[in-house]
């Protein structure tokens, strides 16, 4: 008689725990379908799909604002107005408006900039921004990457010099931080520059 409740028990025993089991292959079998369909109905695209979406979006901006893009510098560093030079290493493209003094800057030398027009042609807004009337400049030490605002703001420093202006078309990895994280696509009308000695 014990034999048998003992049986008995490891009978149920045994059933409970087949339940449990299946219970727990089952929930989690509905979990990994429920996560392969969040992951498939994600929308969100990667970064390759990200730039390639930008350069379509610059191609686009240049063929529609009848501009011309130079793979090299301008010899005279003379710029017509529709003619945007394209700096391979910072992805930047750029017209100069006026090259400014003859004076480059120094490292380790502060820069200060003013601009205005600022809009972003990856997205439907009309926005134009500007600091031009604000009291404080943007202000960066030119060599110290981590004073820069944004990196397309130097990219012209090579060739122009202090009270320089130019126009800018600036790729969502070398503008502003917020541009970088929302894959904002910049044009700045003009930018000036000016040194700080």
């Amino acid at each position: 008689m014990i034999n048998f409740a003992i049986d008995l028990v490891g009978n149920m025993y045994k059933k409970t725990i087949i339940i449990e089991m299946k219970k727990f292959i089952i929930a989690s079998l509905i979990g990994f379908v429920a996560i392969g369909m969040l992951s498939s109905c994600n929308k969100s695209k990667t970064y390759a799909q990200r730039l390639s979406d930008e350069k379509k979006i610059i191609e686009r901006f240049v063929e529609s604002n009848n501009l011309k893009i130079l793979k090299e510098y301008p010899q005279d560093s003379v710029f017509k107005s529709n003619e945007f030079y394209f700096d391979t290493s910072s992805g930047v493209y750029y017209n100069v408006i006026d090259a400014g003094s003859s004076r480059r800057i120094k490292t380790g030398e502060e820069l200060y900039i003013r601009f205005k027009g600022l809009t972003y042609i990856s997205e439907e807004d009309t926005t134009t921004y500007s600091n031009i009337n604000s009291l404080q400049p943007e202000v960066l030490v030119y060599g110290n990457s981590s004073t820069y605002s944004s990196t397309a703001w130097v990219a012209p420093l090579k060739n122009v010099g202090d009270r320089a202006k130019v126009k800018m078309i600036v790729p969502f990895n070398a503008g502003l931080a917020s541009d970088n994280t929302s894959y904002r696509t910049a044009y700045y009308e003009e930018i000036d520059y000016r040194f700080e000695n």
